[in-house]
């Protein structure tokens, strides 16, 4: 017996798919070699486009699991729930910030 989707469960499988599709795109893109013959600074330029394309892909794919799960009917970690691209980039502080931590 098939559970009928509603609405917010058609979107996100709506965004799942288009997630896939993306995820596909960037990887083709990671795959395919970069000219010999480019210049030094474009030759960097075009690893270091390699290299986004990678890690939006791999933020992509992530996500797609977390919704994925989420319209199957599990439940997420709350970890998983709380990790956000903003998370990982948070300012904790310089070196003089984490010394007087520690002298507390």
């Amino acid at each position: 017996m098939k559970k009928e989707l509603n609405l917010y469960e058609q979107k996100l499988l709506k965004l799942v798919d288009a997630g896939k599709k993306a995820f596909d795109l960037l990887v083709l893109e990671v795959e395919r070699p970069i000219d010999e013959e480019l210049q030094d600074d474009k030759a960097r330029n075009a690893m270091k486009s390699k290299k986004e394309c990678f890690m939006d892909a791999k933020e992509i794919i992530a996500e797609v699991q977390k919704l994925e799960t989420l319209l199957n009917g599990e439940e997420l970690e709350t970890s998983e729930l709380l990790k956000t691209k903003e998370d990982n980039s948070a300012y904790e502080g310089g070196y003089a910030e984490k010394f007087a931590k520690n002298k507390k």
